[in-house]
Protein backbone atom coordinates (compact mmCIF):
# COMPACT_ATOMS: atom_id res chain seq x y z
CA UNK A 1 0.00 0.00 0.00
CA UNK A 2 1.81 3.40 -1.32
CA UNK A 3 1.31 6.16 1.32
CA UNK A 4 0.94 9.91 0.49
CA UNK A 5 1.88 12.20 2.91
CA UNK A 6 0.18 15.84 2.63
CA UNK A 7 1.25 18.63 4.14
CA UNK A 8 1.12 22.45 3.59
CA UNK A 9 0.92 25.32 6.07
CA UNK A 10 -2.65 27.44 7.42
CA UNK A 11 -3.85 29.12 4.64
CA UNK A 12 -2.46 27.35 1.82
CA UNK A 13 -5.49 25.16 0.47
CA UNK A 14 -4.38 21.49 1.88
CA UNK A 15 -8.05 20.79 2.79
CA UNK A 16 -8.65 21.47 -1.00
CA UNK A 17 -6.34 19.10 -1.97
CA UNK A 18 -7.80 16.38 0.33
CA UNK A 19 -11.29 16.98 -0.85
CA UNK A 20 -9.86 16.24 -4.42
CA UNK A 21 -8.34 12.79 -3.43
CA UNK A 22 -11.68 11.72 -1.56
CA UNK A 23 -13.78 12.85 -4.57
CA UNK A 24 -11.27 10.37 -6.37
CA UNK A 25 -12.30 7.52 -3.41
CA UNK A 26 -8.83 7.69 -2.22
CA UNK A 27 -9.07 7.08 1.75
CA UNK A 28 -7.45 10.15 3.44
CA UNK A 29 -6.27 9.95 7.07
CA UNK A 30 -7.20 13.21 8.74
CA UNK A 31 -4.31 14.21 11.77
CA UNK A 32 -6.56 16.85 13.02
CA UNK A 33 -9.34 14.88 13.66
CA UNK A 34 -7.21 12.59 14.95
CA UNK A 35 -6.10 15.07 17.59
CA UNK A 36 -9.68 15.91 17.87
CA UNK A 37 -10.63 12.34 18.98
CA UNK A 38 -7.80 11.75 21.15
CA UNK A 39 -8.57 15.17 22.76
CA UNK A 40 -12.66 14.11 23.23
CA UNK A 41 -12.26 10.86 24.10
CA UNK A 42 -8.65 9.43 24.77
CA UNK A 43 -8.90 9.18 28.51
CA UNK A 44 -4.88 8.35 28.80
CA UNK A 45 -3.69 11.97 26.71
CA UNK A 46 -6.71 13.78 28.37
CA UNK A 47 -5.06 13.12 32.07
CA UNK A 48 -1.78 13.93 30.77
CA UNK A 49 -2.52 17.29 29.48
CA UNK A 50 -4.32 18.11 32.13
CA UNK A 51 -1.08 17.64 34.19
CA UNK A 52 0.99 19.33 32.17
CA UNK A 53 -0.95 22.22 31.86
CA UNK A 54 -3.56 22.40 34.41
CA UNK A 55 -7.33 22.26 35.41
CA UNK A 56 -8.09 25.82 33.10
CA UNK A 57 -7.77 23.67 29.80
CA UNK A 58 -11.13 22.36 30.47
CA UNK A 59 -14.17 23.61 29.01
CA UNK A 60 -18.02 23.58 30.84
CA UNK A 61 -18.71 20.55 29.75
CA UNK A 62 -15.52 19.14 31.08
CA UNK A 63 -13.60 18.02 27.89
CA UNK A 64 -10.30 20.03 26.41
CA UNK A 65 -11.09 23.11 25.05
CA UNK A 66 -9.14 22.92 21.92
CA UNK A 67 -9.22 27.32 22.09
CA UNK A 68 -8.45 27.27 25.31
CA UNK A 69 -5.66 25.27 24.38
CA UNK A 70 -4.42 26.78 20.65
CA UNK A 71 -3.99 29.90 22.84
CA UNK A 72 -1.61 28.64 25.29
CA UNK A 73 0.74 27.02 23.24
CA UNK A 74 0.61 29.09 20.09
CA UNK A 75 2.67 32.16 21.75
CA UNK A 76 4.58 29.60 23.98
CA UNK A 77 7.24 27.72 22.00
CA UNK A 78 7.73 25.28 25.34
CA UNK A 79 4.19 24.89 25.88
CA UNK A 80 3.59 23.67 22.08
CA UNK A 81 6.92 21.53 22.47
CA UNK A 82 5.38 19.78 25.55
CA UNK A 83 1.68 19.48 24.08
CA UNK A 84 3.51 18.06 20.71
CA UNK A 85 5.16 15.70 22.83
CA UNK A 86 2.43 14.17 25.00
CA UNK A 87 0.18 13.98 21.64
CA UNK A 88 2.29 13.10 18.47
CA UNK A 89 3.65 9.70 19.09
CA UNK A 90 -0.86 8.98 20.12
CA UNK A 91 -1.41 10.79 16.95
CA UNK A 92 1.19 8.25 15.00
CA UNK A 93 0.00 4.79 16.28
CA UNK A 94 -3.53 6.40 15.93
CA UNK A 95 -2.89 6.83 11.83
CA UNK A 96 -0.62 3.53 11.46
CA UNK A 97 -3.62 1.55 12.67
CA UNK A 98 -6.28 3.18 10.45
CA UNK A 99 -3.70 2.40 7.61
CA UNK A 100 -3.35 -1.48 8.35
CA UNK A 101 -7.07 -1.24 8.78
CA UNK A 102 -6.97 -0.30 5.11
CA UNK A 103 -4.67 -2.15 3.77
CA UNK A 104 -6.96 -5.54 5.30
CA UNK A 105 -9.82 -3.81 2.68
CA UNK A 106 -7.22 -4.23 -0.18
CA UNK A 107 -6.87 -0.74 -0.62
CA UNK A 108 -3.56 0.21 -2.54
CA UNK A 109 -3.63 3.44 -1.71
CA UNK A 110 -3.99 6.31 1.24
CA UNK A 111 -3.08 9.98 2.02
CA UNK A 112 -2.29 11.51 5.05
CA UNK A 113 -3.28 14.75 5.72
CA UNK A 114 -0.54 15.97 7.96
CA UNK A 115 -0.29 19.95 9.02
CA UNK A 116 3.13 18.84 10.95
CA UNK A 117 4.15 16.37 9.00
CA UNK A 118 7.86 17.40 8.93
CA UNK A 119 7.53 18.78 12.33
CA UNK A 120 6.76 15.71 13.57
CA UNK A 121 8.86 13.32 11.93
CA UNK A 122 5.86 11.76 10.23
CA UNK A 123 7.14 11.55 7.13
CA UNK A 124 9.52 8.61 7.99
CA UNK A 125 5.98 6.51 8.04
CA UNK A 126 4.87 7.99 4.03
CA UNK A 127 6.60 6.55 0.80
CA UNK A 128 5.92 10.14 -0.86
CA UNK A 129 5.18 13.64 0.45
CA UNK A 130 3.15 16.40 -1.50
CA UNK A 131 3.11 20.41 -0.30
CA UNK A 132 1.21 22.26 -1.12
CA UNK A 133 2.37 25.18 -1.40
CA UNK A 134 1.55 29.44 -1.84
CA UNK A 135 3.38 32.50 -1.64
CA UNK A 136 3.89 33.93 2.28
CA UNK A 137 1.64 37.09 1.56
CA UNK A 138 -1.23 35.04 0.03
CA UNK A 139 -0.83 32.70 2.88
CA UNK A 140 -1.36 35.47 5.63
CA UNK A 141 -4.22 37.12 3.09
CA UNK A 142 -6.07 34.28 2.97
CA UNK A 143 -5.85 33.79 6.52
CA UNK A 144 -6.47 37.00 7.35
CA UNK A 145 -10.11 36.89 4.94
CA UNK A 146 -11.31 33.35 6.56
CA UNK A 147 -9.97 33.34 10.27
CA UNK A 148 -10.91 35.62 12.73
CA UNK A 149 -7.09 36.14 13.51
CA UNK A 150 -5.00 39.12 14.04
CA UNK A 151 -2.11 39.27 11.75
CA UNK A 152 0.84 38.81 14.82
CA UNK A 153 -1.99 35.46 15.49
CA UNK A 154 -1.66 34.33 11.87
CA UNK A 155 2.04 34.39 12.04
CA UNK A 156 2.52 32.87 15.23
CA UNK A 157 0.59 29.90 13.68
CA UNK A 158 2.50 30.00 10.63
CA UNK A 159 6.07 29.84 13.12
CA UNK A 160 4.87 27.11 14.65
CA UNK A 161 4.07 24.97 11.55
CA UNK A 162 7.32 25.82 9.78
CA UNK A 163 8.00 27.48 6.77
CA UNK A 164 6.35 26.31 3.71
CA UNK A 165 9.51 27.47 1.41
CA UNK A 166 11.29 25.24 3.15
CA UNK A 167 8.77 22.17 2.81
CA UNK A 168 9.11 23.06 -0.53
CA UNK A 169 12.32 22.11 -0.92
CA UNK A 170 11.97 18.36 0.89
CA UNK A 171 8.69 17.33 -1.49
CA UNK A 172 8.14 14.91 -3.49
CA UNK A 173 5.67 16.54 -5.25
CA UNK A 174 4.99 20.55 -4.74
CA UNK A 175 1.25 21.69 -5.61
CA UNK A 176 1.22 25.45 -6.38
CA UNK A 177 -2.03 26.86 -5.16
CA UNK A 178 -1.64 30.14 -5.80
CA UNK A 179 -3.56 30.26 -9.08
CA UNK A 180 -7.23 29.13 -9.97
CA UNK A 181 -9.25 26.26 -8.87
CA UNK A 182 -8.84 24.57 -12.39
CA UNK A 183 -4.69 25.17 -12.63
CA UNK A 184 -4.49 23.24 -8.90
CA UNK A 185 -6.48 20.22 -10.52
CA UNK A 186 -4.35 20.07 -13.59
CA UNK A 187 -1.28 19.96 -11.01
CA UNK A 188 -3.14 17.08 -8.86
CA UNK A 189 -4.17 15.00 -12.54
CA UNK A 190 -0.55 15.19 -13.93
CA UNK A 191 0.80 14.37 -10.18
CA UNK A 192 -1.23 11.69 -10.02
CA UNK A 193 -1.47 10.65 -13.24
CA UNK A 194 2.83 10.01 -12.79
CA UNK A 195 2.46 8.06 -9.50
CA UNK A 196 -0.14 5.67 -11.59
CA UNK A 197 2.96 5.25 -14.10
CA UNK A 198 5.20 4.70 -11.53
CA UNK A 199 3.59 1.87 -9.34
CA UNK A 200 2.59 -0.06 -12.73
CA UNK A 201 5.91 -0.41 -13.40
CA UNK A 202 7.44 -0.69 -10.26
CA UNK A 203 4.76 -4.06 -9.69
Amino acid sequence: MLTIGLTGGIGSGKSTVAQWFKKRGVPVLDADKTVHHLLQSDSLTISKLIHEFGSEILGENGQINRSILGKRVFCDDDARKRLERIVHPSVAEHMKNERAALRDTGSKFCVWDVPLLFETGLEQFVDEVWVVWVPRDLQILRVLARDKLSRSEVEARMAAQGSLDEKRQRADVVIDNSGSEVETEHQLEKAWKELLMKQRFSN
